[in-house]
């Protein structure tokens, strides 16, 4: 029940400039005190500590386990390896402990796992691990009004936007300028242009009931964080009923269809923060598990 989340982060210079956020409010501005003090002692130090706010007064109780670095200039050249790994989408393990800090390539394998994990002990001491420079993709398919609002919305989320459809003349899909990639290709052609995995993300939301379920028929089989298909409840009854021979019951219990929170949406705005509510809860329920 603490603010933030695992890994969040925070810079603050000695001079008091910020950027970044483990939770805002008192506990961050207390903290962020805390580290302005410790960066005037000479000889500071990386160090863990646990701040409980059950008996602070403030409404979000709970504890945080926080960790103070000080970078130092000799960290110059490992902190913009990992400004690389961002901006190259390339895959490293960032490491801390009382040692310092450290960046390793990591397998294609090894991107696919848990991305934060820390752990304390007598016996080994602390250490802190993420799995930094790898990026959520999303695979909206079809370029209609709903997969324009649906880039908007994930591009706020720091997904990478890829856009899919089989029309050469779609208005919206030529003016959504927020895709990274956007694909015009036949859709029995899909599965070329899709990356499976635990960072692929697909939502079906073509401009006919066919080609949503030609597309659905394409991708139902292959492991993605999310699968969801746009439509009323009525047409996901026909799919099913259509797919039944090669979909089973217990493989659409793992596809979202209709995709998004029931909040009455209509819009397709509306629509889409329904779709981006779903996939956040997804995702945070996902890292809460141990």
């Amino acid at each position: 029940s603490s603010p933030g989340k695992a890994g969040a982060k925070m810079g603050i210079a000695a001079d008091g400039t910020r950027f970044g956020t483990i939770g805002g409010g008192q506990v961050e501005h207390d903290l962020a005190a805390q580290a302005l003090a410790l960066i005037q002692q000479p000889d500071s130090c990386s160090r863990l500590f646990c701040v409980r706010h059950d008996d602070s007064g403030l409404v979000c109780g709970g504890r945080q386990t926080v960790l103070y670095y000080p970078c130092a200039l000799n960290d110059l050249s490992l902190l913009q390896d990992i400004q690389g790994a961002f901006q190259k989408k390339q895959a490293r393990q960032l490491v801390i402990d009382p040692k310092g800090m450290s960046v390793y390539k990591v397998i294609a394998e090894e991107a696919e796992a848990r991305g934060i994990l820390f752990t304390d002990s007598v016996d080994a001491g602390w250490t802190y691990q993420e799995l930094i420079g790898v990026t959520k993709t999303s695979y909206i398919i079809g370029g209609g009004h709903v997969g324009l609002a649906l880039s908007q919305v994930l591009a706020l989320l720091d997904f990478d936007i890829v856009v899919i459809d089989q029309r050469d003349a779609v208005q919206t899909m030529q003016d959504n300028d927020i895709a990274g990639q956007k694909i015009i290709v036949p859709y029995s052609e899909i599965n070329q242009h899709i990356n499976a995995g635990k960072q692929s993300y697909v939502f079906i939301m073509t401009h006919s009931h066919q080609t949503d379920q030609q597309v659905l028929a394409e991708l139902w089989h292959r492991p993605f964080a999310y699968l969801g298909i746009l439509g009323s409840r009525r047409k996901i009854k026909v799919l099913q009923q259509n797919l039944a021979e090669t979909i089973s019951k217990q493989r659409w219990q793992s596809i979202h269809a209709p995709l998004g929170l029931a909040i009455n949406s209509q819009t397709p705005m509306e629509i889409a923060i329904s779709i981006a509510a779903e996939v956040i809860s997804q995702i945070n329920a996902s890292e809460r598990k141990p």
